[in-house]
């Protein structure tokens, strides 16, 4: 399964001499590595007696979680003056390099969802651990599954030798998740927001789906950032919304050819801004980016007065990095709506088909730029996130 990953994730091949620092990795460089974590994945499921799906997410994520290194890799100063060998946010870097040409592998989106999370946050387990374990480890929770990621941890820290240092810290650090999931409640794969969810939908009996989404998303976003401590306060904080209605802005998100203007114009009553369509207005044609400026400043002020006449307002433009679609989104905020982001989730094979097809396709070049600028959308960024790929109904993040 791995060997036929090659022709969807060519990164692959550079793995082997993309190199490590001696400290901590002495196998050498990230295809070593690699193949090491896959062996003892191979043994770690075996253990635990993985089956199905879990077992293919865990071994799929062992051969992949570190592709980003061959990405992000660079010697470095450290405070004494030594040349380091370090990979900085080569594990989010990997996620987004992945997130669309694992599509063309054929495996099922759901299945590849799950070895995204797990590439992504193979190096968080620390940082939930930081501070108060009360949210940072729930909060982790709802991003991976617990305990394919403390088994990938695992098989991690047994891919490598280490000359200095403490040679167990990765497996320590593991077991200590392990620990305080399990003691908080939220260890065995269950929604761990699930008893925060029926305690809005108690609060708010006759409350619409969206309103619910509403409470939810700001809710634990709250939540997590120690703003609120109860559902009654996120029920607290939503009661004007109930009273006097709310906006929508959705900020649709993927590569030119994807499907997002068939998304956009799936809701007939939704105020469509269209970053292509002022471009043929303000400029020579679509693709006239010499007017961005006049674009963007118009854009923003269409997405106002949809947000202040509480319409649903749909943002049609790649968003392709996160600072783009923070721009936007934080205007929803700032009109209280409850906002979304839907992924256009395409396989490479067929939007680039798509836009050869195009009576004015976008060359291949700029194509491959996009993916390359791709910061795929992780929980948190919008209340609700949305994937939609070509042969399933949207589902959610």
């Amino acid at each position: 399964m791995i060997d036929a990953l090659e022709s969807t994730v060519p990164l692959l091949h550079a793995l082997d001499t993309t190199p490590q620092d001696a400290q901590w990795h002495a196998e050498g460089h990230v295809a070593a590595h690699c193949a090491l974590v896959v062996g003892h994945a191979h043994a770690l499921a075996d253990e635990a007696g993985l089956t199905g799906h879990d077992r293919a997410a865990l071994l799929l994520a062992a051969a992949l979680h570190d592709v980003g290194k061959a990405l992000t890799t660079r010697e470095e100063a450290d405070d004494a003056g030594v040349l380091r060998i370090r990979s900085p946010r080569h594990a989010r870097r990997g996620r987004d390099y992945l997130a669309y040409r694992l599509l063309d592998s054929g495996l099922p989106p759901g299945l590849i969802l799950t070895v995204l999370q797990l590439v992504a946050e193979h190096h968080s387990l620390h940082r939930a651990l930081d501070g108060d374990l009360n949210r940072g480890v729930p909060a982790l929770a709802r991003r991976v599954s617990l305990p394919l990621l403390v088994l990938l941890a695992r098989a991690d820290a047994r891919g490598r030798t280490v000359l200095s240092g403490d040679a167990t810290r990765g497996e320590d650090t593991a077991e200590l998740l392990e620990l305080a999931a399990r003691d908080l409640g939220v260890w065995d794969g269950a929604d761990p927001s699930a008893a925060f969810r029926h305690d809005l939908h108690t609060l708010l009996p006759d409350a619409s789906p969206e309103l619910l989404a509403l409470a939810t998303g700001r809710g634990l976003a709250d939540w997590e950032a120690g703003v609120i401590h109860t559902p009654h306060e996120a029920v607290a904080r939503v009661q004007d919304a109930a009273r006097r209605g709310f906006p929508r802005l959705t900020v649709l998100c993927g590569p030119s050819g994807s499907g997002k203007s068939t998304l956009a114009h799936a809701d007939g009553d939704a105020h469509v801004v269209s970053l292509d369509a002022l471009r043929a207005r303000l400029g020579r044609d679509h693709t006239d980016q010499t007017v961005n400026g006049q674009v963007m400043q118009a854009a923003r002020e269409a997405v106002r007065v949809g947000l202040r006449g509480r319409a649903h307002v749909i943002w049609d433009a790649t968003s392709l990095r996160r600072d783009q679609r923070s721009q936007v989104l934080r205007l929803g905020e700032d009109y209280g709506a409850l906002t979304r982001i839907h992924v256009a989730w395409t396989p490479p094979a067929q939007f680039t088909a798509r836009n050869t097809a195009r009576s004015s396709p976008v060359p291949g070049a700029v194509l491959t730029a996009q993916l390359d600028a791709l910061e795929f959308p992780e929980a948190g960024e919008a209340h609700e996130i949305w994937l939609h790929t070509p042969h399933t109904d949207p589902f959610t993040l």
